[in-house]
């Protein structure tokens, strides 16, 4: 049992109900589909990650199959949902299905052949690629949107590189990462709110 990992990935898990209920479940469906990708997938690894802490080792494959789901299917949706939240757009169904197909295959891929290469390139394409969409809300004047999306890309690059930024630091780099996570969720739950007002 490892407990100071459950309660971060506890935060973890509640931070993405919070989002979901409160920004996503609002939005319309094919665009909610989108950033419920990312977010939920998260947010049910975090779950899983949870009872593997708490002593429950199988759940740490389930863990690993949401978190792989999140790093191809949900990353190549947050790219797509940012997209179309700086462009004041809802996604078609045609979109969502394929950018879901494309997800789906990557993260087949991934399962199937075990090659982290795919996770890690979709993960080094999508995060800086939110990061330019954050940067072009805010110079197409939607300064609320870009900021809640860059500073839930930076969320996201501290919680991997946590250990580079705070080597010394009090807390476990594990529960760094995950409340890390939290805030990233959480930032990209607030960018998200604004689909409602396109």
């Amino acid at each position: 049992m490892e407990l100071s990992h459950a309660i971060s990935d506890a935060v973890l898990t509640l931070t993405g109900i919070f989002v979901f209920f409160q920004y996503l479940q609002k939005l319309e469906f094919n665009t909610c589909l989108l950033w419920e990708a990312f977010i939920l997938s998260v947010t049910a690894a975090a779950f899983f990650g949870v009872i593997r802490f708490l002593g429950f080792q199988p759940a740490r494959s389930i863990s690993e199959f949401f978190q792989h789901l999140a790093g191809t299917t949900g990353g190549i949706s947050l790219v797509t949902a940012s997209f179309l939240i700086v462009q004041r757009k809802h996604a078609n169904k045609n979109l969502t299905y394929l950018v879901l197909a494309i997800g789906f295959i990557a993260f087949g891929v991934v399962q199937l052949t075990g090659n982290q290469k795919v996770l890690q390139t979709i993960s080094m394409i999508a995060i800086p690629a939110v990061l330019l969409i954050g940067i072009w809300g805010i110079i197409k004047k939607q300064t609320s949107v870009g900021s809640w999306l860059i500073l839930g890309v930076l969320a996201l690059i501290l919680a991997t590189y946590n250990k580079s930024f705070m080597p010394n630091n009090i807390l476990d780099p594990t529960d760094v990462y995950h409340y890390l996570l939290a805030i990233g969720v959480f930032c990209f739950g607030r960018a998200a709110r604004h689909h409602q007002l396109n």
